[in-house]
């Protein structure tokens, strides 16, 4: 089954703590005038604060945050702590991502227990003054995870960020493999070790043989494969074959061009449908395949087929999927998918530079022709990969306008053209983790133009510029080729998603 890291949900669990004074006083850790210091006072507003902050909190469950049913506890003034107090607080805990706490003078080592006792994040709402502060130091340096919040809007924030690192803690990565499964032949910038990205953010990893994959694109009797004689495999059925032509169809249809046969991308289809069928059958929502590695077997040259256009429908659809067997752009996919709701693009991101005459130091199909119509070249970069997609403005939004055109320049390996060019002016924000997962590159930049529309093979990609091309070019170096970029200005989450996670922010 496919369980989609976009339908992950953060539940947060608010937890009040009242206090109840026994007698009549006044002193040091209780204030008041008259019946004030009655406690059928305390009892009244110890009632009427914790519905103020239900009332509240209530208001901030959001899509893909649930806030649970609140629980409320008490102590007096022996400031005892019993331990019903703590099982009540408790109560299905394996279910809670989050605790969010409203407590007050007197009650800060409650929540400090309870972070000790359960190793749960815990956090102070807003507005509780000195105690929250003062407390949640005292949780985070005892090596545990906690969180003051300033504001309720603050708050919004980090549950989203939280529920971003759920996400990467419900991956399940499909690993199309060659020969090595931890790099391929055109991704040395890879992560050094894949047990330690399991290790840290719980993300695993299943491999598939890419013979086994290929040979399952045919719509033959599945026990006939080269790779597996005798074994009944996933092959593609008759069944799959309408759908495949349906989809191949649509997609035909509602392009403004298609500059290839239509049996071209029929076949393409199947390969996109294809991993469909193994995502399911591995329990995994993210896919990567080797490009060189692949290429070399000859067999996409012989199948007439390439795996563009299946990452490309992939991010439409929340399956974060990557070029290159590129692992962290598919982490970063998975980031940038959930913080932003939209599909991300990747690709190889260059600087442009030029010679001593203004020229454009021209590299694959890319030189002065093609950034002729941009405004200002200062700060210049470039990202260009033939997996751009539809939904880079939403995953709900409407799809955008597309070309179909060949990855090949015989004709085969059905491509998404995406004119980036009618998106000048648009904030994108870029990420990539470093190999060694301990830090994340954070850029920002403008879109100011775009190639490759009308083109074939990987000539299609997003010109931008940057604060300072000299120093993210220097920064860059540290993480590796690709970025991943989305829509819209992300940064200040991915500080804090940084922080989360327990590596370096690097910006650029």
């Amino acid at each position: 089954m496919i369980k989609k890291t976009i339908d992950t949900v953060l539940n947060v669990r608010p937890i009040f703590v009242g206090i109840q004074h026994l007698y009549f006083y006044e002193g040091p850790c209780r204030f008041g005038e008259g019946d004030e210091l009655m406690p059928e006072y305390d009892a009244m507003m110890n009632q009427e604060m914790n519905a103020a902050y239900v009332n509240e909190v209530v208001q901030h469950e959001t899509e893909g945050v649930h806030i649970m049913d609140p629980i409320y506890v008490e102590r007096d003034d022996w400031f005892r702590s019993p331990e019903a107090m703590y099982e009540k607080m408790a109560e299905d805990i394996d279910k809670v991502d989050f605790y969010l706490f409203h407590f007050g003078i007197g009650r800060g080592d409650i929540y400090l227990e309870f972070a000790e006792r359960y190793k749960k994040p815990v956090g102070a709402a807003p507005g509780l003054c000195c105690d929250g502060i003062g407390n949640t130091a005292a949780v985070k340096n005892r090596g545990l995870e906690a969180y003051a919040f300033m504001s309720w809007d603050e708050f919004d924030t980090w549950m989203r960020v939280l529920r971003v690192r759920k996400c990467l803690k419900n991956t399940r990565v499909l690993l199309a493999v060659r020969w090595d499964s931890n790099r391929s032949y055109s991704s040395y910038d890879n992560f050094i070790n894949q047990s330690d990205v399991t290790n840290k953010w719980g993300i695993q990893f299943r491999h598939v043989n890419v013979h086994e994959l290929l040979d399952q694109t045919h719509p033959v009797d599945p026990t006939t494969n080269p790779s597996t004689p005798g074994r009944k495999a996933l092959n593609i059925n008759d069944e799959d074959m309408k759908e495949i032509e349906k989809i191949t169809d649509e997609l035909i249809a509602n392009a403004e061009a298609c500059t290839m046969e239509p049996d071209m991308v029929k076949k393409t289809i199947q390969a996109y449908y294809t991993v469909q069928k193994l995502l399911d059958a591995y329990d995994c929502n993210a896919f990567t395949a080797p490009c060189p590695d692949l290429c070399s077997t000859r067999r996409f040259s012989e199948e007439k087929f390439t795996l563009c256009m299946t990452h490309s429908l992939n991010d439409e659809n929340g399956i974060s999927s990557a070029c290159e067997y590129d692992i962290n752009s598919v982490i970063g996919k998975v980031i940038m998918t959930n913080l932003s709701g939209k599909a991300p693009y990747m690709g190889n991101t260059n600087a442009i530079v030029f010679d001593k005459e203004g020229h454009m130091i021209p590299f694959h199909k890319f030189n002065d022709n093609t950034i002729e119509d941009i405004a200002d070249k200062t700060n210049l970069y470039m990202t260009f990969h033939s997996t751009p997609n539809r939904n880079l403005k939403g995953l709900k939004a409407e799809k955008e306008r597309y070309r179909l055109a060949p990855f090949a320049y015989s004709g085969f390996g059905a491509t998404i053209r995406y004119d980036f060019a009618q998106d000048i002016g648009q904030v994108i924000t870029m990420i990539r983790i470093s190999p060694d997962a301990t830090k994340i590159f954070i850029a920002k930049g403008t879109i100011s133009g775009g190639a490759g529309y009308e083109m074939k093979n990987c000539d299609q990609g997003v010109f931008f510029n940057v604060a300072d091309k000299v120093d993210f070019y220097h920064k860059q170096q540290y993480f590796g080729n690709h970025t991943v970029l989305a829509y819209g200005d992300y940064v200040e989450e991915l500080k804090m998603l940084a922080e989360a996670l327990g590596i370096e922010a690097v910006i650029a």
